[in-house]
This record gives structure tokens, C-alpha cells and sequence, in this order.
């Protein structure tokens, strides 16, 4: 199974194919597909269904995905017929969130388009107070080509995991100085030493070698004689 088993992993919710170069470079079978286009008001789990719809490869695969895309591609498990899912610098579940996205769910009701206008009106407000990552992130919110991120902001804040998720076994590499996602709220299987929130790009050698034991495990699963008959 490992030579053909297509491996589709979703970048983070500001971010493109490029975040993989050294994962697309080393597995011919991985593929990164473009974000579709959300509706307004889409919930992530609706919309992760979508998106399953959109890149499921018709058999087993392995998904996965960096930050956003990896509680994007949790919800797709249930659409799909994966065999394993990794997450990059991601977390399992709403409860492994930072308290400080966690203290800003009220937020999610205002809508996208509100977001972006409260955003820039934060951003302005608090450049004295606020930290350079908090005002980067506001300032990307706030702008017209940040539609997408303001709506993937509003979905995380309202992330209710759907019943079935996942429906396979989760593996999950992480920076030990990831300061996005912070690595003490979540219970990676690795901890990257030194590794930030951008794992592919600058721990790319550590991200290659948790996808190759991934595969070589669920190829090691696959293979296993069924004893439950």
C-alpha cells in the first residue's frame, strides 16, 4: 500500500502548497489541494465535508494537514476512507486551543465581515499594548484579500467536532517552541526540540521522517492477519 497511498495535507488558513516544498519534494504520492471557497456562515464541519467532497481520491488515503488544515482534516476523517491523519503543529480538539483564542469565542458571532472591521479598528487601537504576532494576525484579518482567514478565524472559534471524528488513528508532531499553538495544551506523539509553528518549512527533515513512520505503521496495520474472525 505505502508506494501508492495518496497523502493530502491542507496548509495553515494563510498559507498555500508552499509550506509543503520539502514534503512534496520527498513523497511522490502527497498533494496539496487549494482551499474552496467558504460560504459566509459555513460551519467548519459542513465545510469540511465539502471539502472531503472535493479531494476525496476514491480509496484509502492518508490526510493530514499544518495548523488550520489539520483540525480541517480531522473533520474530513469522517468523509473519507483514511487510514491515519496527521497533524503538523496542530491540536485535537477545541480544548486544546490557547486560552487566549478560547476567551475570544463570543467574537465568532459577530460574522466574518464584522471580524475584518473590528480587527482594524483593534489593530489600531492597541498597537501599544498588543504583541507583534497579535497585531500581524489583526492587520491580516483586516485586509480586503483576507476573506478566507476571517472566515477560517470565525470557524475555529465555533469548532464543534462532529460525532464521528475521527474515524481513524491520529498522529500528531509538534514544536516545542511553537508559540501559535502552544505545545503544552496539546499531547503530540513528537515534540520537535527547538521546533516553532512552522515545522514543514524549518524542521522539515523531522516532519519527513514522522510521515515515513506513518506510513510504514499503517502499512504495517494494513498488512497484520485479522485474528478477530
Amino acid at each position: 500500500m505505502a508506494p501508492t497511498l495518496p497523502i493530502i495535507v491542507l496548509p495553515g488558513m494563510s498559507a498555500n502548497d508552499r509550506l509543503f516544498g520539502p514534503q512534496l519534494a520527498r513523497f511522490p504520492t502527497l498533494r496539496v489541494p487549494r482551499w474552496i471557497e467558504p460560504n459566509p456562515r459555513e460551519s467548519l464541519r459542513a465545510y469540511s465535508a465539502r471539502m472531503a467532497r472535493s479531494i476525496d481520491p476514491g480509496g484509502p488515503c492518508i490526510v493530514g494537514g499544518a495548523s488550520f488544515g489539520g483540525i480541517v482534516a480531522l473533520e474530513m476523517t469522517a468523509h473519507l476512507h483514511a487510514v491515519a491523519c496527521v497533524l503538523i503543529g496542530s491540536v485535537r480538539s477545541p480544548a486544546e486551543l490557547p486560552l487566549r483564542w478560547r476567551i475570544l469565542r463570543p467574537l465568532a458571532h459577530v460574522g466574518p465581515d464584522r471580524l475584518g472591521r473590528l480587527a482594524r479598528g483593534t489593530a489600531r487601537l492597541g498597537r501599544r499594548l498588543l504583541t507583534r504576532m497579535a497585531l500581524r494576525h489583526l492587520r491580516r484579518l483586516s485586509q480586503p484579500d483576507g476573506t478566507f482567514a476571517r472566515w477560517a478565524t470565525c470557524a475555529v472559534l465555533r469548532w464543534s467536532p462532529g460525532p464521528t471524528v475521527p474515524r481513524c488513528r491520529v498522529f500528531q508532531i509538534h514544536g516545542e517552541w511553537d508559540r501559535t499553538l502552544p505545545v503544552s495544551a496539546t499531547r503530540p506523539d513528537m515534540i520537535v526540540p527547538g521546533g516553532r509553528h512552522t515545522l514543514t518549512l524549518f524542521s522539515p527533515r523531522a516532519v519527513n521522517e514522522f510521515l515515513i513512520r506513518v506510513v510504514e505503521q499503517v502499512s504495517s496495520d494494513s498488512a497484520a492477519p485479522d485474528t478477530t474472525a
